[in-house]
């Protein structure tokens, strides 16, 4: 299903079948996705003409639990980088067919597979992948960890640049890209606590041009997932995290203030500077509604976490799991979820 909000109400329309994995908005703010139907069938691709829904198979030989993300260049022309846990592959359509070709592949299979993707102000992609999974002995017992490499495609051909991050590195997140056309992420390391638990620290990250200039956020994060980036108007980060103790997490200047919340989920940020954030609510491990929530920051720098949860200015329920937020003109929410089917 897809979703938008008038100002009013939800307006929902079924698209397809299936799980969906990412969501942009062409300069007409027509919705595109990328998605697929079952973990053995190829990703699909749908886009909005304004007046139907245009569904296209974008490689039919590339299966297997396959996921990606999507991006539009500055001629709204459709990229994709696709994962199946042993190969990366980057898409582009070309007003005709998909143009498909190999990126890299893994040195072990990486379950579930996942990437991070983004295009720069000069419609140059960069891919964010983990071709190396191994377990960490350097403390004192093993912890899981991941190599991560970061794909550019430059003069014709792809490089493939390993980076050099604080071990163990734990996970990654999305890429974002500012006005300047520096890239941004956010990694977490792991380690063994004192009290014999593993935690983590997450870790800002900005692109120097030869690697990556890190600061903590936060440590002592039990269990951080559904991690999410974006910048405001100013290039300014804001982090949501679900963990243990949800937080949400944003850098005023010289320091990060981090805010206890009661929801963390998908992040955008609006030209005004409201958060909006999709996530999932219910029982422990149960999902029972996909809730939407806005809410306007009132930063107070502090370098540890308050216990407050930040302010929560409205909510909608919306029944179903969701997958994807973005922010259109006005402050409108936008969102892909699936029904959650009896």
């Amino acid at each position: 299903m897809y979703a938008d909000w008038n100002g009013t109400v939800w307006k929902t329309q079924q698209v397809a079948l299936g799980f969906a994995s990412s969501l942009v908005l062409d300069a007409d703010d027509y919705p595109h996705i990328l998605y697929e139907t079952s973990p053995w069938d190829p990703l699909m691709y749908a886009s909005w003409t304004g007046t139907k829904w245009n569904i296209q198979t974008v490689d039919p030989n590339f299966t297997s639990g396959a996921s990606g993300a999507l991006a539009l260049d500055s001629h709204g022309n459709s990229h994709i980088a696709l994962t199946d846990g042993i190969t990366v592959k980057y898409a582009v359509w070309n007003g005709s067919e998909w143009s498909t070709q190999t990126v890299a592949k893994y040195e072990t299979i990486e379950i579930p597979p996942k990437l991070s993707f983004v295009l720069d102000k000069n419609d140059t992609p960069y891919i964010m992948y983990s071709p190396l999974s191994y377990t960490d002995y350097s403390q004192a017992e093993g912890i899981s960890a991941m190599n991560v490499t970061l794909a550019t495609y430059q003069n014709s051909s792809w490089k493939l640049q390993p980076l050099s991050l604080p071990t163990p590195t734990g996970d990654y997140g999305s890429l974002v890209v500012d006005s300047k056309g520096i890239l941004h992420s956010f990694f977490t390391q792991h380690y063994v606590s004192s009290d014999n638990t593993i935690r983590s620290t997450l870790l800002y990250a900005s692109w120097n041009g030869t690697g990556w200039d890190t600061q903590p956020v936060v440590s002592n994060i039990w269990l951080p997932y559904s991690m999410s980036l974006a910048l405001d108007s100013r290039d300014y980060p804001h982090i949501s995290c679900s963990s243990e103790e949800p937080f949400y997490a944003s850098l005023t200047g010289a320091d990060w203030d981090v805010q206890a919340t009661d929801v963390a989920g998908y992040l955008a940020v609006d030209a005004d500077g409201n958060l909006h954030v999709s996530y999932l609510a219910g029982p422990a491990w149960i999902v029972t509604s996909l809730m939407y929530a806005t809410a306007t920051p009132t930063p107070t720098p502090t370098s540890t976490p308050t216990h407050e949860p930040q302010q929560t200015n409205h909510t909608e329920t919306i029944m179903g799991l969701a997958i994807v937020v973005a922010v259109i003109g006005a402050g409108l929410g936008l969102l892909i979820y699936l029904i959650k089917r009896k």
